[in-house]
């Protein structure tokens, strides 16, 4: 479809050096992830091995990223979360109330998800990892985050996400 051109996003940990030669992270699936830092190279037997720190919480960020954008997700980052869900395309389609099919089709990038169905992905994908009992107040926050996205004009060619605090953000002021 060549509708969606995946911006390219940099994912950063605060209280580390940026490293000079930042990794192209392909290993999530998506081709448009760099880490400035949060990783080591170390040779063994002339093999590089690279070794990516809290990959779990670099895949939440990722995540929250694609559910907070204005734009919708593109095929590859639709299959992200729903392989960060733990799901089927099945699993998801039952959820998502559409065919095993329309989520292989949006996956693929033969056509684009509704609407609905992108917005049900991301309240989904946001209260996945979301304590029980935070889930009001968190929820409310991003809700209206959303519908902030969904009223602005504004579109960002490069996000930076940093972690600090123990959460990865894009909010430049926590750091």
């Amino acid at each position: 479809m060549g509708r969606h051109q995946m911006n390219v996003q940099h994912f950063m940990r605060t209280g580390e050096d940026i490293n000079t030669t930042p990794y192209h992270y392909k290993d999530c699936g998506l081709d448009n992830i760099i880490l400035r830092n949060g990783f080591t190279r170390e040779l063994d037997d002339g093999e590089e091995f690279l070794t990516v720190k809290d990959v779990d919480g670099l895949h939440k960020a990722i995540g929250m990223h694609i559910v907070l954008e204005r734009k919708a997700p593109s095929g590859k980052e639709l299959r992200f979360l729903r392989n960060e869900l733990d799901m089927t395309q099945s699993e998801l389609a039952s959820m998502l109330s559409v065919s095993d099919q329309s989520v292989a089709r949006w996956e693929k990038g033969q056509c684009e998800a509704n609407g609905a169905a992108v917005f049900a992905l991301r309240v989904i994908y946001l209260l996945s990892f979301v304590p029980e009992q935070e889930r009001g107040v968190l929820l409310n926050d991003f809700l209206a985050r959303l519908r902030r996205l969904n009223e602005s004009d504004e579109t960002s060619d490069n996000v930076v996400m940093i972690y600090c605090g123990q959460r990865w953000t894009d909010d430049a002021r926590a750091a």
